[in-house]
């Protein structure tokens, strides 16, 4: 009777272990810089997960540490920081940010030497990682995005260097084919990034997911000159991408705003820009899963959240949540899925082979 009880205690316990979660699959989650206390300066401040349903509702927010040894912050006044990307696996949300308290002056402006640069990771229980940092890349300027294959590999992407490989290997530029670079993601097996610099700005492509080389980062996507890139999503085929333009729509030009593009017979080709407004967009994430892919984005005002059903060239986007009063919204993307947990007949078995194995350490002491 009393290992019975044992059992049951077990099962119980681990089963209420894994029913925790601080954020629900399909949730949106955004990236907000500010605790609504103070205006926001270029000293390092406050970061914050937010997590919405799709309908723009609030659910809660998630905390990132402003002090200590895991402390990871971003530049209040820097837009161009705060990207957010899930991981590979789709288990965590990974952030980039400065390693230093909250308050620190300038802190863009900062020597790595001195704060160094880091690559935070947030489970689907709230639980925050400082995962990696470095004090040679990204100083003196602007830490923005970072992504990881979920198997203790991490990259960045700054203002400058190019994309740089953070992992348990040696750090150090896997490729500087584009030096200054915006929002970096591990997609399929290989990285992506956008850049807004030079003339060909736009998505690049680097094969695999290199730690180390020099590494050629090939231009995917072109959007030409004028274009301000940041986020960008991929169905599952690679047959068609949006990408958040921060340059403010306008009806004239027909551009800024979240552009489609599709990859056909001769390349990918530029459809059309969906408005958000006069709005740009820094933050993206697609739900591609119906027959109209919904596109979820927030503003380069770092003030809405939209989103935008693509029916064509003409939908323009529902306006679902705003910051509040000194914050500001930046990074977003789904939230990130729990980990698959053994069934109940697992842990059953886990707990009766336990017993068993008490039983058996029992009869051999007798």
């Amino acid at each position: 009777m009393k290992n019975k009880i044992l059992l049951t205690t077990l099962i119980s316990t681990l089963a209420a272990s894994a029913a925790h979660a601080q954020f629900t699959a399909g949730d949106l989650v955004v990236l907000q810089e500010g605790n609504g206390l103070a205006a926001l300066t270029s000293a390092g401040t406050p970061i914050f997960l937010d997590q919405f349903t799709t309908s723009g509702t609030f659910v809660n927010s998630v905390a990132i540490p402003t002090n200590g040894v895991s402390a990871l912050v971003n530049s209040g006044t820097a837009s161009s920081e705060g990207g957010l990307n899930l991981s590979a696996d789709g288990q965590y949300l990974v952030l980039a940010g400065y390693n230093t308290s909250a308050g620190t002056a300038s802190v863009a402006n900062s020597t790595s030497s001195a704060v160094p640069r880091g690559v935070g990771t947030v489970d689907a229980s709230g639980n925050f990682i400082l995962a990696t940092t470095t004090s040679s890349f990204f100083s003196a300027n602007n830490i923005r995005s970072g992504t990881t294959d979920g198997n203790g590999n991490f990259w960045a992407a700054g203002a400058v260097g190019g994309a740089i490989y953070m992992g348990a290997g040696t750090p150090g530029a896997v490729s500087t084919t584009s030096a200054n670079n915006r929002i970096i993601q591990d997609i399929g097996g290989n990285l992506y990034f956008s850049t807004g610099s030079g003339s060909t700005r736009g998505i690049y492509e680097i094969s695999g997911t290199p730690t180390s080389g020099a590494n050629t980062a090939v231009s995917l996507i072109n959007l030409g000159g004028s274009a301000s890139p940041y986020d960008f999503a991929f169905n599952s085929g690679m047959t068609v991408a949006y990408i958040a333009d921060s340059d403010n729509y306008t009806t004239a030009s027909g551009i800024g705003g979240v552009e489609k593009w599709t990859n056909g017979v001769s390349g990918w080709g530029f459809d059309y820009s969906l408005s958000l407004g006069t709005n740009g967009a820094v933050g993206l994430a697609v739900d591609f899963s119906g027959a109209n892919p919904i596109i979820y984005a927030t503003s380069t005002s770092g003030t809405n959240l939209f989103d935008i059903v693509d029916t064509g060239s003409t939908a323009t986007g529902t306006l679902l949540a705003t910051a509040g009063a000194n914050e500001a919204f930046r990074g977003l993307d789904f939230a990130p899925q729990a980990a698959p947990e053994p069934s109940a007949f697992a842990l059953a078995g886990c707990g009766l082979a336990a017993l068993a194995g008490c039983r058996r350490f029992k009869k051999r002491k007798s």
